[in-house]
């Protein structure tokens, strides 16, 4: 006689039905508003004063799986597609994977797989065919064929140097840490191929800051890589020109295939921005205000102010290296001078605010009495 559905917000909804073949009934059920969930359906017969009741499960839209790639020798996949926030674990080979980094651009998906099993590494060969099981959240499954890669390009840093601008004269300043490079600097480091065993000409090594928002391709077209043979690449790294002012903190570095391929990051170096410092100049007391005591405890202090520009890319500095009595430069400085008790030595020490946990000294001409 007809045929109903009883909604989440408890409305009855007849529903459009026809019979399909001898025992069979087609009816359309509308979902385009609904939410995934239970839904009650009574089919109602001539004759009979109670409906059959049938209970639903409706699901959520099970989005697209365009493709999976998984690379021999990694232990990680990405899988492609629409919707896959739904994914909750993937089957590959006997190999269990489980939901890793969900990233979105342009109404796609790109989820990782990853998978604790280090026999995976061994497990999938190079051109080895499979099918990958897809469980959702709603316990529905989906197959994909998938194809092991080669593995991903690899490089190994053999050697590296910090060139710096020459400033002559002082001042200077001198970081504590062989690992820093400053961004007036340059870096010169060698390579070694590992996978594939030699360097093509048309391969190229990203650079990038942590966060991945700076970033520059090293090229042999461009200058920045030379082969000193099939196997090592002579790169450098000015990092004003291609990274721009703004970049700081660690760097890292990846092999990146003729084909577009990426390998896995690697840390660089530190990237580190200076401020430009002038001068110190050192004041000794007023003669009137000097007295003299057995002990001396109440000579009035001397005072020195440091001199520069960008000032506030010093975190704190100090008379001592300890930095028993640093001076703090506040966020947001923009003075062209800062005060700080005479130093003990020829030089004072600073903490960059791209590297607070090292101490630097600074060494420059001094004026005053």
């Amino acid at each position: 006689h007809e045929v109903v559905m009883h909604d989440r917000d408890g409305k009855d909804v007849k529903l459009p039905w026809k019979v399909s073949k001898a025992e069979e009934l087609e009816v359309k059920v509308p979902l385009q508003n609904a939410t995934a969930g239970s839904l009650k359906m009574y089919v109602n017969k001539f004759g009979l004063h109670e409906p059959d009741e049938i209970s639903l499960h409706t699901y959520a839209e099970a989005g697209r799986l365009d493709s999976l790639t998984i690379y021999a020798g990694d232990s990680d996949a990405v899988l492609k597609g629409t919707r896959l926030d739904q994914v909750a674990s993937m089957e590959l080979a006997g190999i269990a994977f489980h939901p890793g980094t969900l990233s979105r651009a342009n109404q796609h998906d790109e989820l990782k797989l990853t998978t604790p099993d280090q026999s995976v590494k061994t497990k999938l060969e190079v051109g080895q065919t499979s099918i990958a099981r897809i469980v959702l959240k709603d316990s529905r499954t989906l197959d994909l064929n998938v194809t092991v890669a080669s593995p991903r390009p690899k490089l190994a840093l053999l050697s590296k140097s910090v060139q710096a601008e020459n400033t002559d004269p002082p001042p200077m300043i001198h970081l504590g840490n062989p690992d820093e490079l400053p961004q007036d600097g340059r870096l010169n480091f060698f390579l070694k191929a590992q996978v594939p065993e030699t360097f093509l000409p048309s391969a190229k090594v990203e650079v990038s800051t942590a966060d991945e928002s700076f970033h520059v391709l090293l090229t042999v077209k461009d200058g920045n890589l030379t082969l000193q043979d099939s196997k090592t690449v002579f790169a450098v790294l000015d990092p004003m020109k291609l990274l721009g002012p703004s970049a700081f903190g660690p760097l890292k570095f990846r092999a990146v295939s003729a084909d577009g391929v990426e390998g896995d990051w690697q840390p660089l170096v530190n990237l580190v921005r200076m401020p430009e410092l002038k001068a110190i100049h050192c004041t000794p007391p007023k003669a009137a205000e000097r007295r003299v005591t057995a002990d001396k405890s109440d000579l009035p202090e001397s005072q020195c102010t440091l001199t520069g520009d960008k000032l506030f890319l010093i975190d704190a500095l100090s008379a001592d290296p300890d930095f028993s009595s640093p001076v703090t430069v506040p966020d947001g400085f923009i003075e062209a001078s800062l005060s700080l008790s005479v130093p003990r030595g020829k030089g004072v020490y600073i903490k960059l605010r791209d590297d607070p946990s090292t101490v630097d000294t600074v060494t420059m001409p001094s004026s005053g009495n």
